[in-house]
C-alpha cells in the first residue's frame, strides 16, 4: 500500500505530478513521536514523590578550605585563661585541639523531589532498586503551597537554631554559666495559655503548686522543669510586660501519648550570653538534626586531648536547651551515609530506635542516647574500648 503527495513545482495549466512516499517513513514518524513521549514521561513529567537517599558527612572536628568546621574565641569563665580556637598556630588550639586525629561526623539525607526539584519517572525507578533510598508520597513530607523559599528557608532557620542549643547545651555540659532572657512569643493553639500571656512577655518565674520558684536566668530552665510536671499541674508564670511584672496562672498540657511530663503550652525564643563566640563552617546544609553532633564537637574543642581515641563516631539528634537528644527523619539513610564515608559508631536518639533495629548495616555499631551526658559518655567509652557494653537499639 502507498500514499501520494503533491509537489509544489509545477507550470500553470499543468496537472501537478505525484510521488510516491513509503509507508516506512510513517513509521519513523510515529516512532520519533512515541520514543519523545516516552522521554517526557520518564524525564519530564514530574510524579508525586520524595526520594531520600544517603547524604554527605562532615567531621565538625575537621576544616573546611582551611578553616575549623567549629571556631571558637574568648575567654573560659572557670580558668580565666583566654580561649582562640579559630587559629591553628595558638597554644590553646594547639593544647586542647588536635583536628585529623578522630572524627565526629555529622550526617545527612540527600532529598531528590521537593518544590522546586520534583522527582522524575526515571528518578522513581531508580530509586525504587536501591536498598539505600525510601520513596515517600510527597504530600506526606511538604504541606499544599510549599515553595522552594519557603522550604530553604525553614531549613536555615532549624539550623541556626540547632547551633544555638548545641552551644547552650555543651558550654552548660561543661560547667560554664550562660544567662538568657527567656520570651514568650504566645501561646499554642488550644492550650490554656490562650488570653493570658502575650508576645513580648519576659519569662521571669516558675511557680510550681508546692510553692517552690524556679527563677529563670537559663535557656535550660523551663524545659528541664516541665519534663517534671505532670499534665494538667496549674502553673504560675511570673512575666514582665511593658516594665511591669505580673503573675498568671494555668494548667499545663500534654505533650503527646506515652511521653512523660507536660508543656507550658507557650512559643518561647531563647537569647543567651554565651561566654566566648562559636561559629560554624558549614554551608549549605539544612534542618536540626546535626545539633548533638555539634554540642560533642564543642566539648572535644573545649577539653584536652582526643575526646574520640582516634575512633571514626558519627551521629544524629536534635539538641535541646537541657541536654535532651531528640528523634529525627532520615536515620537509615544517614547510617548508610557514615558507613560510606568510614564510621564504624554511630549515635542515634534512643527515640529513633524503631526505626533503626533490623537497618543497622554490617560491620556498624549503633549506640542509642536519650542525653547530652551519655553521648558523651558513650564517646569516651568508645575511645577507652569499651564501647561495646554501650546499650543499643533493640
Amino acid at each position: 500500500m502507498e500514499t501520494t503527495s503533491a509537489v509544489d513545482d509545477v507550470l500553470p495549466g499543468q496537472e501537478a505530478p505525484t510521488r510516491k512516499v513509503p509507508l516506512i517513513s510513517w513509521r519513523i514518524v510515529v516512532g520519533i513521536i512515541a520514543a519523545l513521549a516516552m522521554v517526557a514521561v520518564l524525564f519530564w513529567i514530574p510524579v508525586p514523590f520524595v526520594v531520600n537517599s544517603p547524604g554527605p558527612t562532615f567531621n565538625v572536628l575537621g576544616s573546611a578550605d582551611g578553616q575549623p568546621m567549629i571556631n571558637i574565641a574568648g575567654t573560659d569563665p572557670t580558668t580565666g585563661e583566654t580561649v582562640r580556637l579559630d587559629d591553628p598556630q595558638s597554644a590553646s588550639f594547639k593544647d586542647k585541639a588536635q583536628p585529623g586525629q578522630g572524627q565526629l561526623r555529622m550526617v545527612t539525607v540527600s532529598e531528590t523531589g521537593g518544590p522546586g526539584n520534583r522527582l522524575s519517572f526515571a528518578q522513581l525507578i531508580g530509586a525504587y532498586f536501591d536498598s539505600h533510598s525510601k520513596i515517600l508520597d510527597y504530600s506526606s513530607v511538604y504541606p499544599a503551597g510549599a515553595t522552594r523559599e519557603k522550604v530553604s528557608d525553614a531549613q536555615v532557620a532549624m539550623m541556626r537554631n540547632s547551633q544555638t542549643t548545641s552551644q547552650v547545651a555543651a558550654l552548660e555540659y561543661l560547667g560554664w554559666d550562660v544567662p538568657a532572657t527567656v520570651t514568650i512569643e504566645g501561646a499554642t493553639e488550644g492550650s490554656n495559655a490562650e488570653g493570658l500571656v502575650a508576645q513580648g512577655d519576659i519569662l521571669r518565674t516558675i511557680t510550681t503548686p508546692d510553692g517552690t520558684r524556679h527563677d529563670v536566668t537559663s535557656a535550660a530552665t523551663p524545659f528541664a522543669l516541665m519534663r517534671t510536671i505532670p499534665a494538667g499541674t496549674q502553673m504560675t508564670l511570673t512575666i514582665e510586660r511593658d516594665g511591669d511584672t505580673r503573675d498568671v496562672s494555668f494548667n499545663s498540657v500534654a505533650v503527646s501519648a506515652n511521653t512523660s511530663g507536660s508543656r507550658l503550652g507557650v512559643y518561647l525564643s531563647v537569647v543567651p550570653t554565651l561566654p566566648v563566640d562559636i561559629s560554624f563552617n558549614l554551608s549549605g546544609v539544612g534542618g536540626p538534626s546535626a545539633g548533638m553532633m555539634f554540642s560533642l564537637g564543642i566539648i572535644d574543642r573545649l577539653t584536652p586531648g582526643d575526646m574520640t581515641g582516634g575512633n571514626a563516631i558519627a551521629g544524629t539528634g536534635t539538641m535541646s536547651y537541657d541536654g535532651r537528644v531528640g528523634a529525627i527523619g532520615g536515620i537509615q539513610q544517614k547510617m548508610w551515609g557514615a558507613l560510606d564515608d568510614g564510621a564504624r559508631w554511630f549515635l542515634a536518639p534512643s527515640d529513633n530506635c524503631s526505626d533503626v533495629v533490623g537497618h543497622v548495616p554490617d560491620g556498624m555499631r549503633v549506640v542509642a542516647v536519650s542525653t547530652l551526658d551519655e553521648a558523651a559518655n558513650a564517646v569516651r567509652s568508645i575511645a577507652d574500648g569499651t564501647g561495646d557494653a554501650l546499650p543499643t537499639c533493640q
